[in-house]
């Protein structure tokens, strides 16, 4: 079901441009960036559906019957981990995958760092399954642990990255500043790393702060988050005693 509704999303705009409903963007790098804006979100909420309850379940009465049998709980939880990683790359890909195809289709041409964005891409996948099975495992409640992701990744953080604009500090340690480099790519230039812009109204003067992570930066976040996530999440799962559930 998360495949076809995921099409249907990344074909609303398509069809309207097509209808001419609204309007064309008039290149494709801004087509492409229009088409990929929502996807870093949307993914965030895939990942925390199919992976929010990934461990938090093995400590309800569900895990009475899956821990008691003779399987390791690596295996388990790798098991979980990488099928909530492939359904998820399976639908982001089949997201980006539209926003290529039908840009080909209005503008016959794709923007140049397709490539680039498609590696970048799998590797947030990577990076936001490993930590959503990190919050997993930190609860009992597989519901809690969805509702957390999910707040953590969609209102916590962008508010976050707002208060650090406002104070010049770069969100540099947030996954979401990371994956802003996948709709960064599908500019024709990309963006410097920070820009300060003076608002002056009457004799206030606001300084609007702006931080683009470097492509190098944001990889190496996304593997940081994977790797920690995943190590943390296998240190508590670990030891995590099934009586916790009572």
């Amino acid at each position: 079901m998360v495949l076809p509704i995921y099409v249907v999303i990344a074909l609303i705009f398509p069809i309207l441009y097509g209808a001419n409903i609204l309007q064309k963007p008039p290149n494709i790098n801004d087509y492409t960036s229009s088409a990929l804006g929502e996807l870093v979100s949307f993914t965030v909420l895939l990942v925390a559906l199919l992976a929010g309850d990934s461990i938090s379940q093995d400590f309800g009465r569900q895990g009475f019957f899956t821990l008691t049998q003779p399987v390791r709980r690596s295996e388990i939880m790798l098991a979980r981990t990488f099928a909530a990683f492939i359904f998820s790359a399976v639908a982001m890909l089949a997201w980006i995958g539209m926003g290529l195809a039908t840009g080909f289709a209005f503008y016959g041409a794709v923007v140049a760092n397709w490539a680039l964005i498609l590696a970048i891409s799998i590797l947030f996948v990577g990076s936001a399954v490993s930590f959503v099975v990190l919050f997993s495992s930190l609860f009992k409640s597989p519901s809690i642990s969805v509702v957390i992701c999910v707040l953590v990744v969609w209102i916590v953080m962008p508010i976050i990255t707002g208060v650090l604009d406002l104070v010049g500090i770069e969100p540099w340690f947030l996954l979401t500043y990371a994956g802003d480099v996948i709709t960064y790519l599908t500019a024709a230039s990309y963006p410097v790393h920070f820009i300060s812009t003076p608002i002056s109204e009457g004799s206030i003067t606001i300084t609007v702060n702006s931080y683009a992570p470097y492509v190098w930066e944001g990889a190496l976040i996304m593997v940081a988050y994977f790797a920690a996530s995943l190590t943390f999440a296998w240190l508590i799962y670990s030891r995590k005693e099934l009586r916790d559930a009572s």
